[in-house]
C-alpha cells in the first residue's frame, strides 16, 4: 500500500519538478528498426556447407558480435543483470519511482542527482544522442527528458524487447559492447553459457566497467551472496574466476580465422554477418598444408610466400582463397591474391588468343624464333628467350605451348596494340597504362596484374570464350549435363564474350598438349596430369614472380610465389616455383571428380597429319605462312639520350671523367661529329672526356648525311 501511494503521488511531483522544462517530442524507432540497424564490429562469415569461416573485424571504435536475444540467455544471468541494475524492472513503467524520488529529494536539498536509472532510462539514453551525460554527468534537464522518454517507450515496446536492446547495446568493459562481446572477450564462450559466476562479474560491470578488480570481485560477491541467500558459502569461486577467467586473458579471440584475406574481400562485395560464402573450409586448409610444405625448402632461394586461388569454372564461385601461408607468412595481414606484380609469360595465351580471334594466325601458322632488333622509342629492343636459344622457324602450336618469347613479341606485332589492351580490359585487367607505355614487352607480360584477375581471365578460355566476375556467395554447384559444358551460355549470368568459342578451344588444346611444351620444359615435369587440364607458366624480370596458371573441366587454379618485398628468387622458375604447388592443389581437387577433355565445337577441325586442330576455313593451308626474317634496322644513338644534363665532379682529376657514345648497331663509313667537329670513324663505342658546355652530338653517313642526332649540356 505504501508503494502504491509514492506511485500516485510520483506523477505529481514529477509535474512540479519538470512544468518549468521544455520536453521536446521524440519519435522513437520501432524495434525492429533498432534490431536491424545493429551493426556488429565483428562479421562472422560460414563456409558453403555452414561452417563457421572466418571473423571479420569492420568497426574499430567498438566490439560486438551478433545480436543476442534475452530469451537465449540462462535465467541466473538475466536474474543477476536485473539485480544489479533494475530489480523492479518487471513492475514499474518505464521508472523506479522510489528510487527517482530519493534522488530528486537530495537534488532539491543541494546535493547532486544520483542513480535511480532504470534499465528503460539507460536504453532511451543510448537511443537519444539529446541524452547523453554532459562533463560526465546529466544535467536536471536532460534527467527530466531522460524520465519522460523512459515511459514513452514502455508504452510502444514490450518488457522483453527492452531487455534485449539493452544487452546488446550497453558497454560492459573497454571496447565490449554487449553481453555476446563481452561473454566472448571475458570468459571465450557464448553468452547462453556463463556460469552464475561469470554472470554476476558481468552485472557489475554494467555500472563500473573501469573498477577495480578488488571492487569487482567485492561486488559481484555482495550479489552472489544476495542472491544465493541462506545457500551461500563464501566468494572463492567466483575471485578465482575473476582472476583466472577473465583478467589473465583479455584478448578478443579472432575466431575462427580460417580465410582472413577472403573475409575482408567478401564483405566488400557484400557477404552479410551469418551468411554463406562459396568458399570451401576443407579446401581451404588443404590448401594451406600445400602451400606451406612447397614454401618451405625454397626459403634458401629467397622465396617465403605464396597465394593460390580456386575457382569454378562454370560458376565463378571462389572455393579457395589463400592470399598468403598465414602464420608462416612473413606479411600476414597482406592479400597477395589481389596485389599487382608482372605477369611474365602467363600473358602470351591472350596474344595468341587476339591473333587467332583477328584471323591472322592459326595453330599451324610458322613464326621464326631468332634473334631480332626491334625499333622502338630512343632505342632498340632485344627479346630473349628464357633458355637464350633459339629453335628457328616453329608453329604457333610449339611457340605457346613452349613459351617462346620471340615468337610471342613478333605475334603481338601483328596486331594492333591499342585493340589488344582494350580486350585485356575486358578480360578483367585493370589500372592498364597506354600502349606505347609497354611497347612489346607486353607480349612477355610487363604489365602488373593481380592472381586474382589472371586467374578469373583464364577461366575463360574453359568457358568458350565468355568472361564473368568472379563470385563470393555461395551458390549450389548444380550438375551440368556434359553436352552442354562447352555452351556458356547456358551456364553463365552477366555474359561478356571476348573470344569466339573456337578460339578458346585452340588455346586450350595447346596449353593441354604435352608435345607442344616439349620443346623448352621436356615431356616429364609438374605441368603434367593424368587427367585433362591446361596450364600456363610464368616469370617476371629478374626472376621476381613465380606464376603457374591453369584449369581442368570443372576448377581455374592461379598460384603465385615469390617474396613480398619483391626481391629476385634464386634459380626458381615456374616449373619448379608454382607448379609443383599447382598440380598438387588440381590432384586434391579431383581426387573423386573426373576431368574430360572438352568437346570441340562444330566449327573445329583436326589435321591428322599435322596433328593441330584448326578452325573451318582458316586451314594452314589457305593462310599463307608467316615468316618473319631480323630486320635492318636504321643505326641510332642510345647513349648519351637526348636532352641529358651531365655534372662535373670537381673532386674527378681531368680525363678521368668521360662519356660514352654508343649506337645501337655500327655501321662502316661513319662518323661522329661533336658541335660540327668530326671525332673520327662510329665503328665502335666512344668515350668523350668531359667539358662543360652545351653539346650537339651527330652521326654522319659516309656522304655527311646525319643519321641520328642528340644534344646534351655538361655543367
Amino acid at each position: 500500500m505504501i508503494l502504491l501511494f509514492w506511485k500516485e503521488r510520483f506523477k505529481f511531483l514529477f509535474f512540479l519538478l519538470c512544468c518549468n522544462y521544455s520536453i521536446s517530442i521524440f519519435a522513437f524507432p520501432s524495434f525492429e528498426e533498432v534490431r536491424s540497424s545493429y551493426l556488429p564490429s565483428d562479421i562472422l562469415l560460414l563456409d558453403r556447407t555452414g561452417e563457421k569461416l572466418q571473423s571479420v573485424r569492420t568497426s574499430h571504435n567498438y566490439r560486438s558480435l551478433s545480436w543476442i536475444p534475452s530469451g537465449s540467455l540462462a535465467k541466473h544471468t538475466i536474474d543477476a543483470i536485473l539485480l544489479s541494475e533494475d530489480k523492479n524492472f518487471r513492475e514499474h513503467n518505464g521508472v523506479d519511482s522510489l528510487a527517482f524520488i530519493g534522488s530528486a529529494w537530495e537534488k532539491l536539498r543541494g546535493g547532486t542527482l544520483r542513480g535511480g536509472s532504470t534499465i528503460t532510462m539507460q536504453l532511451v539514453s543510448l537511443l537519444d544522442e539529446d541524452l547523453k551525460p554532459e562533463k560526465g554527468r546529466r544535467s536536471f534537464s536532460q534527467k527530466m527528458k531522460q524520465i519522460q522518454r523512459a515511459m514513452d517507450l514502455e508504452e510502444v515496446w514490450s518488457k522483453d524487447e527492452i531487455l534485449t536492446a539493452y544487452l546488446n547495446l550497453i558497454y560492459f568493459k573497454g571496447e565490449l559492447k554487449g553481453i555476446h562481446s563481452a561473454s566472448a572477450g571475458l570468459f571465450q564462450k557464448d553468452p547462453g553459457y556463463l556460469s552464475p559466476n561469470e554472470s554476476y562479474i558481468l552485472s557489475v560491470l554494467i555500472r563500473a566497467p573501469e573498477a577495480s578488480l578488488e571492487k569487482i570481485i567485492e561486488r559481484a560477491c555482495f550479489l552472489k551472496k544476495k542472491t544465493e541467500g541462506k545457500i551461500f558459502q563464501d566468494c572463492d569461486s567466483l575471485e578465482l574466476t575473476a582472476k583466472e577467467s577473465f583478467f589473465g586473458r583479455m584478448e578478443f579471440p579472432a575466431n575462427p580465422s580460417f580465410a582472413p584475406q577472403f573475409g575482408s574481400y567478401a564483405i566488400q562485395k557484400g557477404i552479410s554477418n551469418g551468411e554463406k560464402t562459396s568458399l570451401s573450409k576443407s579446401l581451404q586448409e588443404k590448401i594451406v598444408k600445400i602451400l606451406v610444405s612447397h614454401i618451405s625448402p625454397l626459403r634458401s632461394q629467397n622465396v617465403t610466400d605464396g597465394a593460390v586461388l580456386v575457382l569454378h569454372n562454370r560458376t565463378g564461385q571462389v572455393l579457395g582463397y589463400l592470399g598468403n601461408q598465414g602464420s608462416a607468412s612473413e606479411v600476414s595481414y597482406l592479400d597477395l591474391i589481389q596485389t599487382k606484380r608482372q605477369a611474365g609469360s602467363t600473358l602470351k595465351p591472350f596474344v595468341y588468343a587476339q591473333s587467332f580471334q583477328e584471323k591472322k594466325l592459326t595453330p599451324g601458322s610458322i613464326l621464326n624464333d631468332a634473334p631480332t632488333d626491334i625499333p622502338v622509342f630512343r632505342g632498340i629492343y632485344r627479346p630473349l628467350n628464357y633458355d637464350k636459344s633459339y629453335q628457328g622457324k616453329v608453329t604457333v602450336k610449339q611457340s605457346l605451348g613452349s613459351s617462346l618469347n620471340i615468337p610471342a613479341v613478333r605475334t603481338l606485332s601483328y596486331l594492333d596494340m591499342g585493340k589488344f589492351i582494350n580486350t585485356l580490359s575486358r578480360l578483367g585487367f585493370k589500372d592498364l597504362a597506354y600502349p606505347e607505355f609497354y611497347g612489346p614487352s607486353l607480349a612477355l607480360g610487363t604489365a602488373d596484374v593481380s592472381l586474382w584477375e589472371l586467374t578469373n581471365a583464364y577461366r575463360i578460355f574453359a568457358n568458350s570464350g565468355i568472361y564473368s566476375e568472379p563470385k563470393v556467395r555461395f551458390e549450389e554447384l548444380s550438375e551440368t549435363p556434359k553436352e552442354k559444358r562447352t555452351s556458356s551460355k547456358e551456364i553463365l549470368s552477366e555474359e561478356n564474350p571476348i573470344f569466339r568459342p573456337e578460339v578458346a578451344f585452340l588455346i586450350t588444346s595447346i596449353l593441354s598438349d604435352r608435345e607442344a611444351r616439349a620443346l623448352t620444359f621436356g615431356w616429364e615435369n609438374h605441368l603434367s596430369t593424368s587427367f585433362f587440364t591446361a596450364v600456363k607458366t610464368g616469370t617476371s624480370q629478374d626472376m621476381r614472380d613465380n606464376w603457374c596458371i591453369g584449369y581442368s573441366g570443372e576448377y581455374t587454379v592461379g598460384v603465385w610465389v615469390g617474396n613480398a618485398k619483391g626481391l629476385p628468387m634464386k634459380d626458381v622458375s615456374g616449373i619448379t616455383g608454382a607448379a609443383p604447388i599447382w598440380r598438387d592443389v588440381m590432384e586434391f581437387l579431383h581426387s573423386e571428380t573426373p576431368s574430360t577433355y572438352p568437346k570441340p565445337p562444330k566449327n573445329i577441325s583436326y589435321n591428322t597429319d599435322k596433328q593441330t586442330y584448326y578452325e573451318k576455313g582458316l586451314e594452314d593451308e589457305s593462310i599463307e605462312t608467316i615468316q618473319v626474317f631480323k630486320t635492318k634496322t636504321p643505326p641510332k644513338i642510345i647513349s648519351p639520350a637526348d636532352q641529358t644534363v651531365f655534372a662535373d665532379d670537381p673532386d674527378i682529376p681531368k680525363g678521368r671523367q668521360k662519356i660514352l657514345f654508343k649506337l645501337n648497331r655500327y655501321e662502316k663509313n661513319s662518323n661522329w661529329s661533336l658541335n660540327k667537329k668530326n671525332l673520327g670513324p662510329a665503328a665502335e663505342p666512344f668515350f668523350w672526356n668531359l667539358e662543360k658546355g652545351n653539346f650537339h652530338l651527330e652521326l654522319l653517313d659516309q656522304s655527311g648525311k646525319v643519321l641520328d642526332q642528340v644534344s646534351f649540356e655538361v655543367r
